[in-house]
């Protein structure tokens, strides 16, 4: 599907939203338009799930779990951040590598497995949120998404004003929640792409490069049908077989050509290469993507909100850390002092200077891109 079909797609979409959905004043659902374009849809989708989820109080030890988790993950987050970003300006970096996910879909994300890898991940972000919070009985007042002309940008849970009143600790553990889940989900897709990678499927030569062996040998549209003799009838086939395959080793290649298998002899290059690009069937190279991409997006979801800065859940996740040491052993004079000394260092007032400097340095970044 092409970037001008999608996008039309997204403004009819839009379009209809603005009509049936357009958030009159004193409601609390529907969609708030700012400056035309930019859309906050507050709905009631979830909230059911989310309620009968999160009644079980197993959650809420869950979400204590994912702090120490998320602390980990959000430091070595804040690190590599501060390091790219001197990386970026100083020029071991390319600059494009700064460019907002959206700008990157049409090209090198694919349209349709970059949205529904999206959704999915800002999807379980947020119903990770909600469940852990009904956990603590706090109320969810909405779920809703963040729209630019149709396009998704973010989703929420709105959490109701109890959440400001919740103690650190708590709101830590709602905060971890989210971005744990997405790198839960990134770990999931490593699991299982091995799997998928094995279900069968013919395997066409889509590309064959110059220079290289297979060279005015094979020709794009042949159908793999055995290497070395192994017969290839999946991904996993075909990656287990050329890892086998040695520097200016003879080898043999039959291929279905039309109606007909033909045998090649080649000798591949000094790097063990024959110089073919081969794709699995359409539906296959779909899953492929949706599993990739759900990945990718996964984890820069996941990492990106780990960043101690508001409003990322990073910002909730470093507040807590003083209460969580004290709490680590009660009535203990080395926590209790320990505890004390960090909220010197970190507490709302050192955490929100902080935030300012990371969104300006993102801001900064973004804009050096573009240039």
């Amino acid at each position: 599907m092409t970037s001008t079909t999608v996008i039309m797609i997204l403004l009819i979409i839009w379009m209809i939203l603005s009509i049936y959905y357009r958030r009159e004043k004193g409601d609390e659902k529907g969609l708030k338009i700012y400056y035309g374009m930019l859309g906050i849809l507050r709905t009631s989708w979830g909230l059911k799930v989310i309620d009968k989820i999160g009644r079980y109080k197993f959650w809420q030890k869950v979400g204590y779990l994912f702090i120490p988790v998320a602390i980990v993950i959000s430091i070595l987050t804040f690190y590599t951040f501060i390091n790219s970003t001197l990386g970026l300006f100083s020029g071991s970096i390319p600059k494009e590598s700064s460019k907002p996910i959206i700008f990157l879909f049409g090209d090198v994300i694919p349209w349709i497995p970059g949205i529904v890898a999206l959704i999915l991940g800002i999807t379980l972000h947020e119903l990770a949120h909600g469940i852990i919070a009904r956990s603590f009985n706090l109320r969810i007042k909405s779920t809703g998404l963040i729209l630019l002309l149709g396009i998704p940008l973010g989703a929420f849970v709105e959490i109701g004003e109890d959440f400001k009143k919740a103690s650190r600790k708590v709101r830590g553990a709602v905060a971890s929640a989210g971005p744990v889940v997405n790198i839960l989900v990134f770990l999931l897709v490593l699991l299982i792409t091995p799997y998928v990678l094995s279900i069968p499927s013919s395997l066409t030569v889509t590309k064959v490069l110059e220079d290289f062996p297979a060279s005015g040998v094979l020709m794009e549209g042949d159908v793999i049908h055995s290497i070395k003799g192994k017969r290839i009838n999946s991904l996993s086939d075909f990656q287990e077989v050329v890892k086998e395959i040695r520097p200016e080793e003879d080898i043999t290649v039959t291929v279905l050509r039309g109606n007909e298998l033909k045998t090649f002899k080649l000798t591949t290059s000094p790097e063990g290469k024959i110089g073919i690009v081969v794709e699995p069937s359409k539906p296959l190279v779909f899953i492929l993507e949706i599993l990739f991409w759900t990945g990718v997006l996964n984890l820069l979801l996941g990492f990106f909100n780990l960043l101690p800065a508001l409003p990322l859940d990073g910002f909730h996740i470093w507040n807590a850390i003083p209460e969580i040491v004290r709490d680590l052993k009660t009535n203990s004079k080395v926590t209790e002092t320990i505890s004390r000394y960090m909220e010197y260092l970190i507490n709302e007032r050192s955490l929100t200077t902080m935030s300012i400097t990371i969104w300006l340095l993102v801001l900064a970044s973004i804009l050096y891109s573009l240039l």
